[in-house]
């Protein structure tokens, strides 16, 4: 098995980490059927931290668990992300712009420290946790626009995204971007600025999607 040099980081995280890594550079196939003896040969390990491994990429949006099949890598294409990212760019922006209007100063605190978290593991070794606290960050402005219908909407639309965002965590001047655009976004939020904070995360995920479908694309199938 590869060493990730992460000494405090679970086991199960590392074997993820590990696949992740293949998957995204092309050694595991996008649509390959992944199975636990077989990875349990491939990496050394057994088969219970492989199962966790697993799960969290289910969670992430890099596989498919079927009963009785495994797990099978998901298909990303150009189409896919385009499609999502039209979406993305509208309904996140008019997201940002109500929340603006009410978001309290403990959310915006919240927002600060989620972003300075990022910050702490801004490492491409930390993708899972990267992905987690992006999620968190976004996903509390999203709460925050008291719109029930567009939470919905964005929240089923965020889950089909996951995939694809590891992308922007696995390069550390992307990772930094990221974090940057994010500081942009909650000062716009302390300036109770909502058109702003619509232009700004307008911006963050234009250049979120250049940049993932710039890797898509490259992306060894």
């Amino acid at each position: 098995m590869k060493e990730l040099n992460i000494d405090s980081t679970p086991l199960s995280e590392r074997i993820a980490g590990t696949i992740r890594d293949y998957i995204l550079k092309g050694r595991i196939k996008q649509g390959e059927r992944l199975t636990e003896p077989r990875l349990s040969k491939l990496l050394g390990i057994s088969r219970t931290p492989i199962r966790e491994a697993l799960r969290i990429l289910e969670m992430e949006g890099f596989i498919e668990i079927f009963p009785r099949r495994g797990a099978v890598v998901t298909d990303v294409t150009d189409k896919d992300v385009d499609e999502i990212f039209i979406l993305k760019v509208k309904l996140e922006s008019l997201a940002a712009k109500l929340a603006a209007e009410h978001l309290s100063d403990e959310d915006i605190a919240e927002l600060e420290e989620l972003n300075e978290r990022m910050e702490k593991f801004a490492d491409a070794k930390n993708v899972s946790i990267l992905i987690k606290l992006n999620s968190e960050f976004h996903n509390l402005i999203i709460s925050k626009c008291e719109n029930t219908r567009l939470a919905k909407f964005l929240e089923a639309l965020l889950r089909q995204f996951k995939r694809a965002t590891a992308y922007s965590f696995t390069e550390a001047g992307r990772i930094q971007r990221v974090i940057e655009e994010h500081k942009e976004i909650i000062e716009s939020f302390k300036k109770r600025d909502s058109e702003m904070a619509e232009e700004l995360m307008a911006k963050h995920i234009q250049n979120g999607w250049q940049f993932i479908k710039s890797r898509v694309s490259g992306e060894v199938i």
